[in-house]
């Protein structure tokens, strides 16, 4: 399988993703600290939901941009 290496116009300037991974563990761990497995299920199934309604936005709006990008 071929990789392909980032082009500089992929990247954003002072952007550290592991930082930000980081502290979104971090944000998440102190959210859900106390929880029940029950509250745990819920917000993270509420959490799947945000993230999949979002994401079909996204693709919506941008549907047909990149059809010859390849």
């Amino acid at each position: 399988m071929k990789t392909e290496t980032k082009q500089p116009d992929d990247i954003i300037p002072g952007f550290d993703a592991v930082a930000e991974s980081r502290k979104w563990k971090e944000a998440v761990g102190r959210e859900i600290a106390g929880m029940t497995d029950a509250e745990m299920d819920a917000y993270f199934k509420a959490a799947a939901e945000r993230y999949s309604a979002e994401r079909h936005e996204w693709a919506c709006k941008h549907a047909g941009k990149h059809a010859h990008a390849h």
